[in-house]
């Protein structure tokens, strides 16, 4: 099959999902329209499985065409039959709700301290320090790894980001030093060991903070509207740390245990990352703001919640790395997993309320 005629097939899936369904009676004791708004919304799961354009997109489609259809797939006879309710008003004010979301802007802003870490480099320099204090074992680097992860989760909700784009990047250069490469018998010596711990690793970091991965947040999202409780960032981390602490232990132990290395000590890591260090030099001074914005941001939402949401956290540490210049606008304007995170969480948001 082409690529072309598989993006056909993936297309039109969606569709033919939504039309069998609005085919299918209206269950007993259902408004016809909450039926028909239920056919959208699975074909709109459907569509972000199979991805034949980007899920924002498909999102982004649902919701339009929810407003669009307002009379048919959201509003009842008796609303619309109300002189004084004006459906494509209230279809319009329903579809951009997700902006409002406290929640959404709550990841947005978690996401621009990623974009802080990697813009100024500090994300990098923790990762090496770590690397050059704890790479002399394999072991030891393997908890390195996990400690990097977790050092950075609380700022940046994308383990793409995160993992990916600050840890990868570093690891990644380690394993050819003891010629260990992937898809190789090589891999064995060390590669694999590393790889797999970064796994375990953005999984842990994911699940530990609220501000981890945009799904914990959309999760948190929901269970304030449908039970009406409310979580706060401190609560979702003292409840998954006894966990956490347990999963830090013994993950890498383990890890080391079932898929031992071949190679289990070397200077070669620690100094190699010291080489890197040197060549990065000092702290500059927007690391050590972004340093200050990061233990700012920890105690507002640790110690402040009864006095600032947390959302206003991260909207006030983005002003400030604006006004300080740790983080140029331009890059903020450039920062596609942002932007593209912001549209999706708040559609998303939207048709799951």
């Amino acid at each position: 099959m082409s690529l072309a005629k598989d993006n056909i097939w993936k297309l039109l899936a969606p569709l033919v999902v939504m039309g069998v369904m609005f085919l299918i009676p209206v269950p007993d004791g259902m408004p016809p329209q909450a039926w028909h708004y239920f056919a959208v919304f699975v074909a709109m799961i459907v569509g972000m499985i199979l991805e034949p354009i980007p899920a924002t997109a498909i999102s982004f489609i649902a919701v339009t065409i929810c407003v669009i259809g307002s009379n048919y797939l959201l509003f009842d006879a008796k609303e619309l039959a109300d002189p004084a309710f004006n459906a494509q008003k209230q279809a319009l004010k329903w579809g951009l709700a997700g902006f409002s979301s406290t929640t959404v802007w709550l990841v947005f802003g978690a996401f621009i301290f990623a974009l802080g870490y990697e813009v100024s480099g500090l994300g990098r320099r923790i990762a090496l320090f770590l690397v050059k204090f704890m790479g002399k074992r394999t072991l030891t680097l393997g908890y390195a790894i996990v400690i990097i992860d977790i050092l950075l989760a609380p700022f940046t909700p994308s383990n793409t980001a995160r993992t990916g784009g600050t840890v990868f990047p570093v690891i990644k250069n380690l394993p050819p030093l003891f010629k260990s490469f992937p898809n190789d018998p090589s891999a064995r010596r060390i590669g694999g060991y590393l790889m797999w711990m970064m796994v375990i690793s953005t999984s842990l970091s994911s699940s530990m903070f609220v501000t981890g991965a945009a799904p914990n947040v959309l999760g948190l999202e929901f269970v304030s509207k449908i039970a009406g409780i409310q979580i706060s960032w401190l609560q979702w981390f003292l409840c998954f740390l006894p966990v956490g602490v347990i999963l830090l232990i013994i993950a890498p132990w383990l890890s080391y245990v079932l898929y031992k290395p071949e190679i289990t000590h070397s200077e070669e890591v620690a100094t190699w990352a010291g080489d890197e260090l040197k060549t990065m030099g000092a702290l500059t001074r927007r690391e050590w703001t972004l340093i200050g914005l990061v233990l700012l941001s920890l105690g507002l939402w640790v110690f402040g919640s009864e006095v600032i949401n947390a959302t206003a956290v991260g909207l006030l540490a983005v002003s400030l790395m604006l006004a300080l210049h740790v983080v140029p606008w331009k890059d903020i304007t450039r920062y596609n997993s942002a932007w593209n995170t912001l549209v999706n969480l708040a559609t998303l948001v939207v048709m799951a309320n």
